[in-house]
């Protein structure tokens, strides 16, 4: 009798285990597949927009965080930067990170003045009434107001992204302009800059990009 008990309370743990692990395998695959729905509907969402769509969530930008690297080539050298962007309504802040012997220069552009500064060597310059943001090539900002005021514009999808372009043509060295977006996610992942040749002049790849609207 009393063995019969401990094989009965055997199987009845044995039981009891298998129901256990059985409810674990289910929650975890339920879960599992939630995450997954959500990813999928993020991605889908945004790769059924039309190209239409992606244009004017682009344009529609009201601010952003960007961490890029710069590479600017002349003639005779090539240099690379790594910098950090913030631009909202009521300023503009640039901040260089890489290399050294540049690091900490900050621009600050505000009420159409531009502070530089140098947090390295404690120095401040104050220019007023200066073009920064319609003369600098390397903001996404301007991108955008250069595409809004473009007559000579496109936007197309080609293999894992989607491209915006603008041809400029006033006498400048700059010409042609290309930005990058991620199909899946609209994030902007580079910028392409080329002279009147197709001659890539300054290349910007985001390595990290926060957006508000």
């Amino acid at each position: 009798m009393n063995v019969k008990f401990l094989n009965n309370k055997k199987f009845i743990f044995l039981i009891c285990g298998v129901i256990f692990i059985i409810i674990i395998f289910i929650l975890f695959f339920i879960n599992f597949n939630n995450r997954n729905y959500k990813n999928l509907n993020i991605g889908n969402n945004n790769s059924n927009k039309t190209l239409e769509e992606v244009e004017q969530y682009i344009l529609n930008i009201n601010s952003f965080e960007a961490t890029l690297e710069v590479t600017i080539k002349s003639n005779k050298t090539t240099n690379k930067y790594v910098i950090s962007q913030k631009h909202n309504k009521n300023e503009d802040i640039q901040e260089v990170i890489e290399p050294d012997n540049v690091k900490g220069v900050k621009l600050i552009y505000k009420d159409n003045i531009l502070k530089v500064e140098n947090t390295k060597l404690s120095l401040e310059s104050i220019y007023n009434n200066y073009p920064y943001i319609e003369d600098n090539n390397l903001w996404l900002n301007s991108f955008i107001a250069e595409y809004k005021n473009s007559s000579n514009k496109n936007i197309s999808e080609q293999g894992k992204n989607i491209i915006m372009k603008i041809q400029i043509k006033d006498g400048n060295k700059v010409e042609y302009k290309q930005l990058f977006l991620d199909k899946k996610t609209l994030i902007p992942t580079k910028l392409l800059i080329q002279d009147n040749d197709k001659n890539e002049i300054i290349y910007i790849l985001y390595n990290k990009i926060e957006l508000s609207y």
